[in-house]
């Protein structure tokens, strides 16, 4: 339910997301965003008081609503402001900062919320009802302090871009078109059409991967390690993610975005057939490895299915966060697999996944290939 709610939510707000930033703007829609966020937080506050898992699923929803809100209008935004050649790596700078919370975020969720040593199974059965109360409350508060504490910054946040120098940008477009009709619209873009399914395979495959990856590691016939052991590397792999993000911030600077996406498409798909295909103390390096060649993925694939739409940006950004519900539907496909055939057997969902991005760097490659050679007959003629 965790799971489904948050990436749920990008299917519902994504949309209405759209539409905001075409009526006030990039800028404003950022601070939106981030206010909604920061009422999602505040929400965890009653949520804890009340312990109702309802409250906190309401909570969540409100996070992620505002996150969609902030990753529609921030990804255009970025792409936007600079040159257009400079797109993908300027949008990989920004996807390698969010990716350093990914490897942070738990170290600090630990320390705040899951430092009280939780008692046995056996000895929780010797309390009281009045104890096991006292008990459940101090668990259900202990996101309060975090989440009040994290509500603030958002706050600050808001403050800090309102006044920020940067321009809001509005995309200067006549129509008012609904939901419909821009979907209609975008199928007039294959480039997009094709990035979309793209952005969903790529979230499933990088939800479902982290969600069993612990799971994967622990199984006796793969690596036997100790959840502990396992939890570890999986920090290892949103931490090499993380530093590949800020090298594909570079490297995108002089080799083409379709190109570089092909190419971490084809050595994710052989990391991944050796991983499940092998076992002992490989696999975890290998899985820590597949991490690094991911983190360009996402946006070198946003960057593309986006490129030279002009006034349609905005809308072609708020259809391609709907696809991030990837991340609710393909992790409950691969645990039913993983119940009925295995584990090893489920990381079929995530290979199948990276092939299709793989055939998508492909085809944008020989888009830009055509292109190239259409300018060069182009220049040939006026000469």
């Amino acid at each position: 339910m965790v799971q489904f709610t948050f990436f749920g939510a990008y299917l519902l707000i994504s949309i209405p997301a759209g539409k905001i930033i075409t009526t006030y703007g990039y800028k404003k829609s950022i601070v939106f965003g981030l206010l909604v966020t920061a009422t999602g937080c505040l929400l965890f506050y009653p949520a804890g008081s009340l312990k109702l898992y309802s409250m906190f699923l309401l909570a969540l929803f409100f996070v992620s609503s505002g996150i969609a809100i902030m990753q529609v209008a921030a990804n255009p935004y970025v792409a936007i402001l600079g040159k257009p050649e400079g797109a993908a790596s300027r949008l990989n700078l920004a996807q390698a900062v969010s990716k350093s919370g990914y490897a942070i975020a738990p170290y600090i969720g630990a320390f705040f919320i899951l430092s009280n040593i939780r008692p046995s199974q056996n000895t929780m059965a010797t309390f009281s009802p009045q104890q096991l109360e006292a008990y459940n409350a101090s668990q259900a508060s202990a996101v309060q302090t975090p989440y009040l504490i994290i509500a603030g910054i958002l706050l600050l946040l808001v403050l800090f871009v309102h006044k920020s120098g940067l321009p809001n940008i509005k995309e200067e477009t006549t129509t008012d078109e609904s939901f419909l009709r821009s979907l209609k619209k975008a199928t007039q873009y294959r480039r997009l059409v094709f990035g979309t399914l793209a952005i969903f395979m790529y979230v499933g495959a990088e939800v479902s991967t982290d969600a069993f990856f612990i799971s994967f590691l622990s199984n006796k016939h793969v690596a036997g390690l100790t959840e502990t052991a396992a939890a570890a590397y999986l920090s290892h792999y949103w931490l090499c993610a993380t530093i590949t993000g800020f090298i594909g911030f570079i490297v995108l600077k002089y080799v083409k975005p379709a190109k570089a996406l092909t190419v971490c498409g084809v050595v994710t798909l052989l990391l991944f057939s050796v991983c499940l295909t092998s076992s002992g103390s490989i696999v975890p390096i290998l899985l820590v490895a597949i991490g690094g060649f991911i983190s360009i993925m996402f946006p070198t694939i946003f960057s593309l299915a986006i490129e030279g739409l002009g006034d349609f940006t905005s809308r072609a950004s708020a259809i391609l966060f709907t696809a991030v519900v990837g991340g609710a539907l393909l992790p409950p496909i691969q645990g039913l697999i993983a119940d009925q055939a295995g584990i090893r057997i489920s990381y079929i969902i995530p290979c199948i996944s990276y092939a299709y991005i793989t055939w998508f760097g492909l085809f944008c490659t020989k888009n830009l290939f055509k292109k190239s050679n259409q300018k060069l007959h182009y220049e040939q003629a006026i000469q």
